[in-house]
């Protein structure tokens, strides 16, 4: 019975090891680089009242306002045609809107949308609508003397 001799794993060249740790930080670095960027590049989009949304017409913005009036249907091809009021004052504006609609959107919410004004419309990017919470964004006076 012959016995063969069991054969060492070669030894990684001494500086080998060390290039595979900097290839893994820099690969490692670009990514976080990557997700950070993603995480904050939609922050750039300015956030404006209706009274502010003239002064960036043709451009992407986030509207907010108040619905006063609503018709259509968001998932057909026309699309949900509601107006939307300024917080403060009386200005409106008309949306056009497609997409998926939050199930605590009615008359009288307040709602965020993502789109571009054009010729005194604005048109939403779809899926983009969001409603905020009243109870959330109610002045502390007024709860609490709904509550006395």
């Amino acid at each position: 019975m012959s016995e063969t001799p069991a054969v060492a794993p070669e030894e990684p060249k001494p500086g080998f090891r060390h290039v595979r740790l900097v290839i893994a930080l820099a690969v490692a670095s670009l990514l976080g680089t990557f997700a950070v960027y993603t995480a904050f590049a939609d922050s750039s989009i300015p956030v404006l009242m209706v009274s502010q949304a003239q002064a960036y017409s043709g451009q992407k913005v986030r509207l907010e306002g108040k619905v006063t009036t609503s018709h259509g249907d968001a998932a057909d091809a026309s699309g949900l045609h509601f107006v939307v009021k300024d917080y403060k004052g009386s200005q409106t504006l008309p949306v056009v809107y497609t997409g998926a609609v939050p199930d605590a959107y009615k008359i009288g919410r307040d709602v965020v949308i993502d789109g571009t004004l054009k010729d005194g419309v604005f048109t939403a990017v779809p899926d983009s609508l969001v409603t905020k919470c009243p109870s959330k964004y109610s002045d502390k006076a007024t709860t609490s003397d709904t509550k006395s």
